[in-house]
């Protein structure tokens, strides 16, 4: 997962029409926001040695980006924000544990 521009955001959400993807929204001061991460991490190291293709998905930071925040009704950080057809379909706040965020990602990519 990688850290995404402002443009590359745009493009992003644009990509999700073709396919689902995942957008993790953070701020930088966030000490949440990077437990949250190195579990996101943790989860695409064990889908990409069990699947063929990995899925679909980006960082982002909401301070530089803060229009997300009204388009998608994103509350607080860290947001795990599922996208298709550049629509939101599920947002995750409490990134609970590395099974529960590979069940979702497994589920909604």
């Amino acid at each position: 997962m990688r850290d995404l521009t402002n443009i590359e955001i745009h493009n992003f959400i644009k990509g999700s029409t073709e396919e689902p993807a995942a957008l993790y929204i953070q701020t930088p001061l966030c000490g949440t926001c990077k437990m949250g991460r190195r579990m996101l991490d943790i989860t695409l190291e064990a889908i990409s040695q069990s699947e063929t293709s990995e899925p679909k998905i980006g960082a982002c930071n909401l301070n530089a980006m803060p229009e997300l925040a009204e388009k998608y009704s994103i509350t607080s950080v860290p947001c795990l924000l599922f996208l298709n057809r550049g629509i939101a379909v599920k947002k995750i706040y409490a990134m609970q544990s590395v099974d529960f965020l590979y069940q979702n990602l497994k589920k909604y990519l």
